[in-house]
């Protein structure tokens, strides 16, 4: 101890490291205890308060709700900052890890598919976007337009409260595009419509509401399109409420017409497909199909509507707004209505049950389902060849009938393309693998 006190400095030290233990083991009382657990208590709530405020689209805490929800996300905006790119990775790399990467041809060179496909996809390797035109049957790349995803986000000005996606702003996923005769692009990435040319620069940009899922062309070269607004067209109903709309645009990008499906539902009586449960998206509108010539149970400008959450696929007349007709199930959960002929249509089946609050369940296999309006009857054409190959295709997928008869299957959820010859071989397979080992979305 002596020699302690002829040593300041020693002494100071000691001092200081026995403060520590003195602070940590000190008496409290009690009221102080109660106090902090109060006034933290009020805080959080208050906190919490804020950030429903802002994810609520609410402008009545302003910048403080803002700031909220900047703090609450800092979890997430770490989660990106550290994995980017990782959530366009499918959900299981494990089933195709014997798989070759890219184009393989399990049946020998394909000869007889002639044409092109316009393939979108998530480059895992380069970690950008990568929209490549392919030559048929050879599947090599013959164009890929450089499109610079950070270059289109900076022209959609704000976020969208129904934003089913996480923002990033180094990325641009270009969902469903379609190509146009002189080489131009129709993108979207759930929020805008843009068009951009063989170069890749944009030409015009939609943001006035979130345009989603497909665009498909009409027989006067408009383009028919999925969108939801901010704020829904019915009420009362929650902010949260999906009102999906069929929008018809012009390659120009003009808005040409806008229609609510809930208002249409109304309109003729199914407030009950609505309205039966408290659920935010019971439409949830994914493909709009338009009819380019008239036939026996159609006629050129109808609209065949793909209502995925109530595995339901409508005939709409916009012209007289009439539902010429509907069908729920068998399908299940289904995208992707095409037409085939004059009598039938074909719908990709996610078969996708939601038997708990967990992952859906697929029972065997997703399937390509044909209903023919002359005999109202379903048939599976490919049954076999998707059961064989493990096709189960939680959301999304889409099938395209080849001219020579084969079957483009996509399968966007476990990132590869099928096409099926007619007798249900693979002619021609893609595996969207990067260098890290991954696959990466479609």
């Amino acid at each position: 101890m002596l020699a302690d006190r002829d040593n300041p400095a020693r002494t100071e030290k000691t001092d200081r490291i026995g403060l520590i233990p003195r602070i940590l083991f000190s008496r409290v009382e009690l009221w102080v205890v109660l106090l902090v657990l109060i006034v933290g208590s009020t805080l959080a709530v208050c906190f919490g308060a804020a950030v429903l405020e802002a994810e609520r689209k609410k402008e009545g805490l302003g910048f403080v709700s803002r700031t909220a929800l900047a703090v609450a996300e800092i979890p997430l905006t770490a989660k990106s900052m550290l994995h980017a790119g990782s959530r366009f990775r499918v959900w299981s790399t494990d089933r195709y890890k014997s798989q070759p990467t890219g184009w393989s041809f399990p049946s020998g060179p394909m000869t007889r598919s002639r044409g092109y496909l316009l393939l979108s996809r998530f480059d895992g390797s380069e970690y950008r976007e990568k929209l490549e035109l392919v030559a048929m049957p050879s599947m090599r790349t013959v164009y890929s337009w450089p499109v610079n995803g950070p270059e289109l986000l900076q022209r959609i000005m704000h976020r969208r409260s129904l934003e089913p996606i996480s923002w990033e702003d180094g990325y641009f996923d270009p969902v469903h595009p379609v190509l146009e005769e002189n080489g131009d692009l129709i993108v979207k990435k759930f929020f805008a419509a843009i068009r951009v040319n063989a170069c890749g620069k944009p030409l015009w940009t939609l943001q006035d509401v979130a345009y989603h899922h497909s665009i498909e062309p009409d027989a006067e070269g408009n383009l028919w399109l999925p969108s939801t607004p901010n704020r829904p067209s019915v009420a009362p109903v929650s902010e949260k409420f999906q009102d999906n709309r069929i929008t018809e645009i012009s390659p120009s990008g003009k808005l040409l017409l806008a229609r609510s499906v809930a208002q249409i539902l109304l309109r003729h009586g199914y407030a009950n497909w609505l309205f039966s449960i408290p659920y935010g998206d019971p439409m949830h509108l994914n493909d709009i199909q338009p009819v380019l010539a008239d036939g026996p149970y159609w006629k050129k400008g109808d609209l065949f509507l793909s209502l995925r959450n109530l595995s339901t696929i409508m005939l709409y007349r916009p012209s007289t707004d009439e539902i010429v007709w509907f069908k729920r199930g068998p399908w299940i959960a289904q995208h992707d209505v095409d037409i085939l002929d004059d009598h039938r249509i074909s719908v990709y089946d996610n078969d996708a049950q939601a038997r708990t609050s967990g992952t859906p369940f697929i029972a065997s296999s997703s399937q390509v389902m044909v209903y023919d309006f002359a005999t109202g009857k379903i048939s599976l054409p490919l049954q076999r060849a998707m059961n064989d190959n493990g096709v189960k295709t939680l959301t999304e997928g889409l099938f395209t009938q080849l001219p020579d008869g084969s079957a483009l299957i996509q399968d966007p959820n476990e990132g590869r393309l099928l096409i099926f010859r007619a007798d249900g071989a693979i002619a021609a397979q893609y595996i969207n693998r990067a260098k890290d080992g991954w696959l990466y979305h479609l």
